[in-house]
């Protein structure tokens, strides 16, 4: 392993690279943690709705495309500037979190091309309950009474909102599928994140994510290219670009607040989505819908408060690292 000031050594498999020192230099103040999460999560939404508007000028695998190639690009840029070598440890554990992230983002764009973007955001942003369920199921975590409480809470929610929605579209139950399976593969990314950040830092596994998502994303986006407008690749950048926004201020700021909070004021990011929709391209959204989504937010809420409890045991020393 060697160290140099230009680039950080790039090393796959076993190898072993550290971006401890990579680090913020200082920790955001609480009040600030607290503005850079509600920033985030509405970035989210703005990003969400943004990706809808790309749809119109390029494929939906074009804008996951763009969008791993921005954050790719950042990764090795922030790399080669800072200086930081990385360590790779359980690379069987950052493929997982990868592929299953790549997969899940691609289902999620395909479905905000097919439906009203908030209806793909609000069932893509319930991948919380899935992480909960799945961590009950492969990591052993008790689900507590509360945990189940906001299971069945969030697929009552779910539910009402697929027969209202089902009512305001004609059908589309199909697309309306895929977007809840988006969820439930992120969910599925989630629960190995949990799993890869007990070897790996955090710059590390967003890396990973980026640089597969791009390799997983290359083959879909070229069998369904279409060349943009100007306005079109405008819009498939600013994606790339709120996404890598939104992630660097979450990353930051959950370093300092427990998971629960993010959790909660993530939520923002479906009211966030379901504004723009509505109020900018008058998507339909009807009274039953609503209430469903109502529901629904609240389930997650309870969820993120749920999974976070396990989180907040102490660190071993590879999750220090």
């Amino acid at each position: 392993m060697y160290r140099r000031a230009s680039a950080a050594p790039l090393v796959l498999g076993c190898a072993r690279m550290d971006d401890r020192t990579a680090r913020p230099p200082s920790a955001p103040t609480p009040g600030r943690g607290i503005v850079e999460l509600v920033v985030a999560a509405v970035a989210f939404g703005v990003m969400a709705w943004l990706a809808k508007a790309a749809t119109h000028h390029a494929s939906s695998a074009q804008v996951a495309f763009v969008r791993f190639a921005v954050g790719t690009t950042a990764v090795l840029l922030w790399f080669s500037v800072s200086g930081a070598a990385v360590r790779v440890r359980r690379a069987d554990l950052l493929l997982l979190r990868g592929g299953l992230g790549s997969i899940a983002v691609l289902a999620y764009f395909f479905a905000i091309s097919r439906l009203p973007v908030g209806t793909a955001t609000l069932y893509h942003y319930t991948a919380p309950i899935w992480t909960a369920l799945f961590a009950a199921l492969l990591l052993g975590e008790r689900l507590p009474r509360t945990g189940a409480f906001a299971l069945v809470l969030t697929f009552g929610g779910v539910a009402l909102v697929v027969f209202g929605q089902g009512k305001a579209l004609g059908g589309a139950y199909g697309d309306q599928a895929l977007a809840l399976g988006s969820a439930v593969i992120s969910g599925g990314a989630v629960t190995a994140i949990r799993a890869a950040r007990r070897y790996n830092a955090t710059w590390t596994v967003f890396g990973a994510f980026s640089l597969l998502g791009l390799l997983v994303s290359a083959g879909p986006a070229l069998a369904t290219w279409r060349t943009p407008s100007l306005i079109g690749w405008l819009l498939l950048v600013s994606v790339g670009l709120v996404a890598l926004l939104a992630q660097l201020l979450v990353t930051r700021a959950l370093g300092h607040h427990a998971a629960a909070t993010g959790g909660i004021i993530s939520q923002l990011t479906v009211i966030t989505a379901l504004g723009l929709g509505t109020l900018i391209d008058n998507e339909p959204f009807g009274p039953l819908s609503l209430v469903g989504a109502i529901a629904t937010l609240v389930g997650v809420s309870l969820a993120a408060r749920v999974s976070t409890r396990t989180d907040d045991a102490p660190a071993t020393r590879s999750e220090r690292d």
